[in-house]
């Protein structure tokens, strides 16, 4: 009976959660926009051209119906149009960000938490100092979440990058800034030994989790699995993820500990977090993403916001889980292949990727220089010696190789894969041939693909391009590299290869499809957002240390905005209804409070969207706009007072 009760009020609670959030979600109908600045991105080559800036748009149905100027769209307004006079302000295609992880950004979506979750679900503290104030507060942390939980009740310990992300030292080479700045690490003196968890919390499951953010925890050393937990709280992820041979130890060690470990008895809440996740990373401006789905409870959360209609942003996504074995099934690797394409325009598989536990590791041909000050350091010299020692990833004859091989031979679109490295994509380009020609595929057929990979850390070479450019191979860069490791890249290997990170003038002038990406949980800080973290730095090249790198290869405004829209709409597969402002396809846009095309460079870091427009549903609205437009405010920003909830 007792069990019955806690079902009946979790049922209560999941409809009561998903009518406030079903509720955020103003649908603006028939809608003329005027007296504006509309920039389309109608032009779609590779130029710094942008095509039509209009300034009127008609949009009915979530549909952009016509673009034109004031006196023929203020025409077209009926008795039921909502006028909205824009007062010059510009406008924007939606943002599309190809190598995004909202899923996992809601493990540590703090916002959040303090709504959807209770101390009686989940016992969540967060430590947000600097590295060494964490280490010394960890110890207290700990003992008052163990005073307040109930034995065997969850832990749940986050470790942000610092309120402003000012600690933040993340490369996904692991070349960042805690190479050079000691300030960004935690010393070896204070570092916590994972025995004090199991001492601290003996009879509760407990976590450290820190998504890309210096831990105060020890290393548990080379091949040791576990991630953050205590031993209590290993022994309880086995239960729900027990390894094996079919297991990849990775996921227990991060991605899933969270959705599917701690919140496993809390999926109504879990489907809250993770929706907020996306509307709040609607506020910075983003319509649409890709990224892998990396857990099961990714997949059904987003397949249940799917078919209710309640997708804030959209998602292609792409398949990695435990490839080796579930590949190893001929049905499923035929299933995986033929699935491209499928789905809604809110949520759509667009081609798989993979790497196995015992593929060896992102490799360059780059060689250190005398000068380096990061290899006269015995901690680090010896992890950068190893890029060029040991076993490559996708080299032929690895698994890697052979998975990528059997995939797009079976038709599969491989793509949205971190790699950072030129070795790495020597490989996969060399699969990708092999295998398209065993299939007896057409030049045309292969460009169709656009297969690709992610990042742009120590790649492309520029002899790489060529080939690139032939397969249609395209390139997902994440801008935020260009901030967090241009300064550890030019120590290293110089000025040549610091020419190697996000190289968004060579791939434009090569004529490569290149999109853009921010890799990085911001919402955890109140001071970085897609224009400062992504877009800024493809313009300006300036890094951490205020210093300028690979200057040659930055692009300007116009070229970062196509970038930032088009060219991702091209990545996702989806130019054709989004990815730029043209009558018949998907009304996704944005209202920013400043003029993008004639403000000075350095302040369009400092950019904010006003208002965030998919579909023709407003999923962001900040307060002086609203009261403005006559709506209202809308959007996890302004719902759970971040910075937006004051504009």
């Amino acid at each position: 009976m007792k069990s019955l009760h806690s079902l009946f009020w979790t049922f209560v609670a999941f409809l009561f959660l998903a009518g406030l959030a079903h509720a955020q979600y103003q649908n603006v109908g028939d809608l003329i926009l005027h007296n504006g600045k509309i920039i389309t991105v109608d032009d779609h080559g590779f130029t710094s051209r942008l095509g039509t800036i209009a300034q009127a748009m008609h949009v009915r149905d979530g549909k952009v119906l016509h673009v034109s100027n004031n006196a023929d769209i203020r025409a077209m307004a009926g008795p039921n149009s909502k006028v909205i006079d824009l007062k010059g302000r510009t406008v924007i295609p939606g943002i599309i960000l190809t190598h995004e992880h909202p899923y996992d950004w809601g493990s540590v979506h703090t916002p959040a938490f303090k709504k959807y979750i209770t101390d009686d679900q989940v016992v969540i503290r967060v430590l947000e100092g600097s590295p060494q104030e964490n280490a010394r507060a960890m110890p207290g942390v700990v003992q008052e979440a163990v005073a307040k939980a109930k034995p065997g009740q969850w832990i749940y310990i986050v470790v942000t990058s610092g309120k402003n992300f000012e600690y933040h030292s993340f490369s996904n080479g692991g070349l960042g800034r805690q190479l050079l700045d000691p300030s960004v690490r935690t010393p070896q003196e204070m570092q916590i030994p994972y025995e004090k968890l199991d001492e601290w919390a003996p009879n509760n499951p407990l976590v450290v989790h820190s998504w890309l953010a210096e831990t105060p925890m020890a290393s548990r050393g080379q091949g040791a699995s576990g991630g953050g937990l205590n031993k209590r709280g290993m022994e309880e992820a086995l239960k729900v993820l027990p390894e094996g041979p079919a297991f990849q130890s990775e996921e227990i060690s991060g991605r899933s500990i969270f959705s599917e470990i701690v919140m496993k008895d809390f999926y109504p809440q879990l489907v809250q977090i993770m929706k907020s996740s996306m509307v709040w990373w609607a506020g910075y401006g983003m319509t649409a993403y890709a990224s892998h789905l990396y857990t099961p409870s990714n997949m059904r959360v987003y397949r249940d916001l799917d078919r209710k209609g309640e997708m804030p942003i959209r998602n292609m996504w792409t398949f990695r889980w435990n490839s080796e074995y579930v590949f190893a099934d001929l049905f499923f690797l035929t299933d995986m292949a033929t699935r491209l394409g499928e789905g809604s325009d809110y949520f759509w598989n667009g081609g798989a990727a993979f790497r196995t536990l015992a593929g060896g590791g992102d490799c360059t041909s780059a060689q250190p220089v005398p000068s380096s000050k990061i290899m006269q350091d015995e901690r680090f010299a010896a992890q950068m010696r190893e890029r060029q020692t040991r076993n490559c990833r996708f080299a032929p004859g690895t698994p890697d190789y052979d998975l990528v091989y059997k995939f797009v031979r079976a038709g599969g679109r491989f793509v949205n894969l971190h790699v950072t490295g030129d070795g790495a994509v020597d490989g996969v380009l060399n699969a990708i041939e092999r295998a398209t020609k065993d299939a007896g595929m057409t030049e045309e057929e292969i460009r169709a693909k656009r297969y690709g990979v992610d990042h742009t850390v120590l790649w492309p070479r520029p002899e790489q391009m060529p080939t690139m450019k032939r397969l249609g191979f395209i390139a997902s860069s994440d801008g935020a590299e260009i901030t967090y490791a241009s300064p550890s890249v030019f120590d290293l290997y110089g000025e040549r290869v610091a020419s190697w990170v996000v190289p968004s003038k060579s791939f434009i002038q090569a004529g490569i499809n290149n999109s853009l990406e921010v890799d990085r949980p911001i919402q955890t800080t109140t001071n970085v957002t897609i224009f400062s973290g992504a877009i800024d730095p493809i313009i300006t090249r300036r890094a951490w240390d205020g210093k300028v790198y690979a200057q040659n290869e930055a692009v300007d405004r116009e070229t970062a905005l196509k970038i930032a829209t088009y060219y991702g709409s091209y990545y996702v597969m989806k130019e054709d209804k989004i990815g730029s402002l043209e009558p018949g396809k998907l009304a996704d846009f944005l209202i920013l409070d400043r003029d993008y095309l004639t403000i000075p460079v350095d302040q369009i870091k400092d950019t904010r969207v006003l208002m965030t427009v998919v579909g023709g549903r407003v999923i962001h609205l900040v307060p002086s706009l609203a009261k403005e437009f006559g709506l209202q405010p809308s959007g996890e920003q302004v719902n759970l007072g971040g910075p937006a909830a004051q504009w």
